[in-house]
């Protein structure tokens, strides 16, 4: 009893350590106000695009898309201004796209919450992350940077409650289930019908039997007669 309690703790020791270590993941960059307001700008942009507007730039950037792509590769510096374009064409659109397909789950835009802050990985990458606060569901949005401070991912998510994410996996569970439920009564109901299987070959085979028994036996054919020794002796001469 004794060891089990004592490998438990153990086991939340190392549990505590590994959130703490997660917890401290985020780290504090040199120039990390410059990030906060480029994620506030572009949000600033988004929020102040009204829904059919926004859907007529995608529209035309995704019928366009190769034409925009090139466009940022030979000219990356928006019109005259010598102001660099942030992002990839894939990091844009997707930007556009996760606002547009996430429109009605964030309602009204309220203003900032949060900085949650950036990590760097192995290659010199950034990614920053932020809260910003709406009347329905508050958005959590990353960006990841490369080393020449350009765009090149997109992760924007509504935040949901504790309560709709559990409502979100039961229902997610009940349709799964459901689902499982209505093809094995299918099976169930295709493998019953497979008895009137046997029976429709029996009637077959008792029909073609009857069938059989009641057709007429051909009649026989008649016996050739022969004719006697004397008519052919008399057919001979008659046909010399």
């Amino acid at each position: 009893m004794k060891r089990s309690l004592k490998k438990l703790s153990a086991l939340l020791l190392l549990m505590g350590l590994f959130v703490l270590t997660g917890c401290a993941a985020k780290e504090t960059l040199p120039n990390e106000e410059v990030y906060q307001g480029k994620l506030d700008s572009y949000v600033e942009m988004l929020v102040g695009t009204d829904k059919e507007s926004l859907d007529a730039n995608l529209s035309n950037l995704q019928e366009n898309y190769d034409d925009f792509e090139q466009q940022i590769a030979l000219y990356p510096y928006i019109g005259g201004t010598g102001q660099k374009f942030d992002f990839t064409a894939d990091a844009y659109l997707s930007l556009l796209k996760s606002y547009d397909a996430n429109f009605d789950e964030f309602g009204d835009f309220v203003g900032l919450k949060e900085y949650e802050g950036g990590t760097t990985d192995k290659d010199g990458n950034v990614t920053y992350t932020a809260v910003y606060e709406f009347t329905d569901h508050d958005m959590r949005l990353a960006l990841e940077f490369d080393k020449d401070n350009i765009i090149t991912t997109v992760t924007m998510d509504p935040i949901y409650s504790k309560g709709e994410i559990a409502e979100k996996a039961a229902l997610n569970t009940l349709i799964g289930m459901g689902s499982v439920f209505a093809v094995l009564i299918l099976l169930a109901f295709i493998i019953s019908l497979f008895r009137y299987v046997s029976v429709f070959e029996n009637r077959g085979k008792k029909k073609a039997e009857t069938e059989k028994a009641a057709a007429p036996v051909p009649a026989a054919a008649a016996p050739v007669e022969v004719a006697p020794a004397d008519d052919l002796q008399l057919i001979a001469v008659i046909t010399a």
